[in-house]
């Protein structure tokens, strides 16, 4: 004896009729059921007033009234879509638009999450794996070994047993990234000019802002001295110095030459992820080859 039909089963469309949420112009469809539809259209044409600000909203909308009373007070009011009819709508499950704040080193796990709920999965269902506890606890490539070696002082040869060991891991020059990168320093400064003259042309750095306040108040050069000028100590301290304690206006900051300053805010990101004009000033001023 087969089961009795579900009653969300019962029937096998969403009919949306009269749509006018936003820019919508009374659109009408028939959406089938246990099927994947996709709506395409180019900008402004009113694929997610459709989808979410229709659909999904007034799905969203019948859920919430299922609520008591009390419950419905701590909630946002929603209100009915600018729509005729809406039959056989059923659960809606969202997924917003929006960028993930992913970097390069990230994966599908901990860009989504996946990974942390993997984990609290495994720890509540899994058993835990009885066996050595240094079982998994050295991960990395190494090399090892030992021997005897003759070695001759004078006449009199002597056997002397030497063992190495090289532990591996993360390259030290592009850090596992897999890739370095090369600036164009004619991209970060006009060396015919001053700090005070706004010789910085990193997006950020104008000499208003407390990146340009840091530099030109560190006392490490001359902000009135044109860059060509400086000696290689004073440009060195300007491209590369590492991170030092100093006082800018009676505040305790940390000053950092240009190229691991920009290296941490900009290049830790994927290009793609950048706004616009940051974007276009990596695309100039960096070059990224593959690490030897």
């Amino acid at each position: 004896m087969s089961s009795a039909l579900h009653v969300a089963d019962s029937h096998d469309l969403i009919r949306v009729q009269g749509a006018r949420e936003n820019n919508l112009k009374d659109i009408s469809v028939e959406l089938p059921k246990r099927r994947l539809t996709v709506f395409t259209g180019v900008s402004g044409s009113g694929k997610s007033s459709l989808v979410f600000g229709t659909i999904a909203a007034e799905s969203q909308r019948m859920i919430n009234e299922t609520y008591s009373a009390f419950v419905q007070g701590f909630m946002p009011t929603l209100a009915r879509p600018e729509v005729d009819l809406l039959d056989g709508l059923t659960t809606a499950i969202i997924v917003d638009q929006e960028r993930m704040g992913a970097n390069p080193r990230s994966t599908v796990g901990t860009a989504t999450d996946a990974n942390a709920m993997l984990r609290i999965l495994f720890s509540r269902l899994g058993q835990p794996h009885i066996g050595s506890p240094q079982a998994y606890s050295f991960n990395v490539a190494s090399v090892s070994g030992a021997g005897a070696i003759t070695v001759e002082r004078g006449d009199s040869p002597t056997k002397e047993r030497r063992s190495f060991s090289v532990t591996g891991g993360m390259c030290p020059r592009c850090e596992g990234m897999g890739s370095i990168n090369d600036f164009d320093l004619t991209a970060l400064y006009d060396d015919s000019r001053s700090l005070n003259e706004g010789a910085l042309t990193i997006p950020g750095y104008s000499m208003e802002g407390w990146y340009g306040r840091i530099y030109r108040s560190s006392g490490f050069f001359d902000p009135d001295k044109p860059i060509r000028r400086y000696t290689k100590k004073e440009l060195h301290d300007l491209l590369y110095k590492e991170p030092t304690k100093i006082k800018v206006e009676g505040i305790n900051l940390t000053y950092e030459g240009l190229i691991p300053k920009i290296q941490k805010s900009f290049l830790t990101k994927d290009v793609d992820a950048m706004q616009p004009h940051i974007r276009a000033f990596v695309e100039r001023a960096v070059t990224f080859t593959t690490c030897p």
